[in-house]
């Protein structure tokens, strides 16, 4: 039984052998794969270098008192319910002066 088991596997392996590529190599991507999301997150940021050169007003510059309001209104404008009012849309629920009837009584 073990005979005949591994006799059908090898068999399995030479028959599967024959379906493989002998010139089979790997995809080999370009070298320039992914230029252009790198290209374009680059050409998105507006200031490369603003690190470099800060504004003259920077935050950085800023006094206690004025960040503290500055933070406080920002924070406050979360606070305010700004709904937006109703709308009502009727459709097909109001008399177009005309009878649907009953047909030819």
């Amino acid at each position: 039984m073990k005979i005949q088991t591994l006799s059908i596997l090898m068999a399995g392996a030479v028959w599967l052998s024959g379906c493989a590529d002998g010139n089979f190599r790997p995809y080999r991507l370009d070298d320039s794969f992914g230029n252009t999301a790198r290209n374009t997150v680059q050409a998105q940021i507006a200031d490369p270098h603003a690190a470099a050169h800060p504004p003259v007003d920077s935050l950085r510059k800023m006094d206690g008192y004025a960040g503290v309001q500055t933070i406080q209104t920002y924070r406050d404008g979360f606070g305010q319910n700004n709904q937006p009012q109703g709308l009502t849309i009727n459709i097909g629920s109001g008399s177009s002066g005309s009878s649907g009837g009953s047909g030819g009584q």
